[in-house]
């Protein structure tokens, strides 16, 4: 049997598990990153790329613990993008250097004086005429419209750039030929994994950390652990392709303190754009069936853009099941969430924004612990294949 050492292995190949795996490797660990179906698989390639600092989580006119959480994130996303923060994401594309916010006529007084105070300057502008989205720019239109410091970003051109980073030390694996040996205080021994006409390779970490998303509650069955707790909450998407879509990055705010619409614009190999409806809608929608939930989402674009006419349009749903750490009375966790359990950590970032801190939190989870780099470098890459980079939203929307 083939036997390596490696410092740290990474189960799970979304935005937790590479952006996880970049950060280790500048901290001079030897880690490896195992994933079973493709990198960016499941909620990751599946979310709308925003990049967003809480601002959707302050209708309630208050800025909640989760709106103070995630308050830098957009900031520190762009000094990656400009190759100034601690991964460089200089080859992501940019989909729109800003997102809004927009409400009708009826409800724009709603929440005027908060977004106009003092502590929100910087994070939210009011803005008129040619600074709006161009589908905000009709005479039709009434609302109001807020420009936010939320940055929306390609999710499959993110994904590629984390893992082209790192190739040599990603590598598939398949669930049921991979085993994992474990002693009788859930520390995890090896690693042992069957290939297919050639020896088993067995992988001695000293660590381990689980950032499968929902993946996670299979691996820690076979650690043995029974805590944390993992919650799914789930969201019915909504597709729509059309010709000559205008680029649109926006949440509308309705009567409620989460946005009742948003939508992100992403763009397709025939060069017009789909559009990718969530908020109140993809979440009130998990008990629609699919006709139900597009019936329902072209009923808001009718009343929303009344003079645009979507009739040509064609449409899709998708189902995701965002996995998070279990929340007394099955509220939303604030934070990105790492617990060291035994000689791994559970991990959930919990939004896509919150990647960067998760990442920070597991390295000095490691770190309190005495974790050091002592594995010898991967002088060539194991024997093991390159998992497939998952399908893009247009992949998805033509194969559902």
């Amino acid at each position: 049997m083939h036997t390596i050492d490696t410092d740290v292995v990474i189960f799970g190949g979304g935005i937790a598990g590479l952006w996880t795996l970049n950060v280790l490797r500048q901290a001079g660990f030897e880690a490896i990153l195992l994933e079973s179906t493709a990198l960016g698989e499941g909620q990751t390639l599946r979310s709308q790329g925003i990049i967003h600092g809480g601002m959707k989580y302050a209708l309630s006119g208050l800025l909640s613990p989760d709106a103070e959480a995630i308050a830098d994130m957009p900031a520190l996303w762009r000094q990656c993008l400009n190759g100034q923060g601690p991964v460089d994401l200089r080859k992501v594309k940019v989909l729109s250097e800003h997102h809004y916010m927009w409400s009708e006529s009826s409800l724009a007084a709603r929440l005027t004086t908060f977004f106009g105070s003092k502590m929100l300057r910087g994070r939210i502008e009011a803005v008129t005429g040619e600074a709006r989205p161009s589908l905000l720019q009709s005479p039709s239109f009434k609302g109001t419209v807020y420009r936010l410091n939320d940055v929306v970003l390609d999710v499959p051109s993110l994904i590629t750039t984390l893992a082209n980073q790192h190739l040599d030390h990603i590598y598939q694996i398949s669930s049921p030929n991979c085993l994992i040996e474990v002693d009788d205080h859930h520390h995890t021994r090896a690693i042992v994994l069957t290939r297919h006409q050639k020896e088993p390779l067995k992988i001695l970490p000293k660590w381990l950390v689980l950032a499968a998303g929902k993946g996670n509650q299979e691996l820690m069955l076979h650690l043995g652990l029974q805590s944390p707790a993992m919650q799914i909450r789930p969201l019915h998407m909504v597709l729509m392709k059309q010709k000559g879509l205008p680029p649109f990055y926006a949440h509308c705010i309705g009567t409620s303190s989460k946005p009742r619409l948003t939508i992100t614009s992403h763009p397709c190999s025939d060069g017009d754009l789909l559009w990718y409806f969530g908020g109140e809608l993809a979440e009130q929608g998990v008990e629609r069936d699919t006709q139900m939930q597009i019936e329902e989402a072209q009923r808001e674009l009718r009343h929303l853009f009344p003079w645009v006419d979507h009739s040509g349009a064609r449409w899709k749903t998708l189902r995701i099941d965002r996995a998070e750490p279990e929340q007394e009375q099955f509220m939303k966790p604030d934070h990105a969430f790492a617990r060291l359990c035994g000689n791994a950590v559970v991990a959930w970032p919990t939004k896509l924004a919150l990647a960067p801190n998760l990442a920070q939190q597991i390295l000095a989870l490691l770190q309190a612990q005495g974790a050091k780099p002592v594995a010898a470098p991967l002088t060539k890459r194991l024997d093991l294949p390159l998992p497939p980079f998952g399908p893009t939203l247009e992949q998805l929307m033509r194969n559902l």
